[in-house]
Formats: C-alpha cells, structure tokens, sequence
C-alpha cells in the first residue's frame, strides 16, 4: 500500500515542530512536554469534531437526522 505523501508531509512537519520545541525549551523539558501535548490534544479534538460533522452530514443526507 502506497502512503499517501500529504499526510507523510504533515507527520514530518509536526515532527520538525516537536524538535523545535523541545531545543527550544531545553532548560524546562516540563514546558516542551506541555506544549506539545497540548498541540496534540488540540489535534485529536480538531479531529473529533471533524468526525462528528462527518457522521452529522451523513445522518442528514440519510434522513434520520433534522438539519436543524
């Protein structure tokens, strides 16, 4: 199975970021551990929210759902 070369762009991205981030805070790893695990909470929630308005729309097209 061939990966697909946007989201290897934007794991590599978030990587580079996490790097920077930490050599940024090096003297308060806490911090560097805080800051990216609340970028990743707010990664994990964008894609919750972004699963439910998929599942929402889906209900709606199926009719089970009032779009109001």
């Amino acid at each position: 199975m061939v990966n697909d070369p946007v989201q290897e762009l934007l794991e590599r991205r978030d990587e580079e970021w996490r790097e920077r981030i930490r050599r940024k805070h090096r003297f308060r790893p806490w911090r560097a551990r805080r800051l990216i695990w609340e970028h990743d909470e707010l990664v994990r929630r964008l894609a919750e929210w972004r699963e439910a308005r998929r599942e929402r729309r889906r209900l709606i097209e199926a009719g089970e759902l009032s779009g109001e």
